[in-house]
């Protein structure tokens, strides 16, 4: 994996980007745990306006504020891109 880990509100749309760890308080971490942040995870930038930002976590469309964001570290993929998800798994 590529890059140090940063706040997911640096990331720009249209980046997919791999979850490092989430930082904060244990309700939030289990929180976001619940809506599908966990470590290892793809996440893609669908948008973002004034801070708050649209995220595509797998089939799913999912709206945060800046505070939850930014307790979101991500690294971007290296060369080879995130990897290809298809009906069996992960390849």
């Amino acid at each position: 994996m590529g890059g140090f880990p940063m706040p997911l509100t640096l990331a720009k749309p249209g980046e997919s980007i791999r979850i490092q760890r989430i930082t904060g308080r244990n309700d939030i971490r289990r929180r976001l745990a619940s809506m599908g942040f966990v470590e290892g995870e793809t996440v893609t930038i669908v948008a973002q306006r004034a801070g708050d930002m649209i995220l595509a976590l797998r089939d799913t469309r999912i709206a945060l504020d800046r505070a939850l964001a930014s307790r979101i570290m991500v690294s971007h993929y290296g060369p080879g891109g995130p990897p290809h998800r298809h009906r069996r798994g992960w390849e």
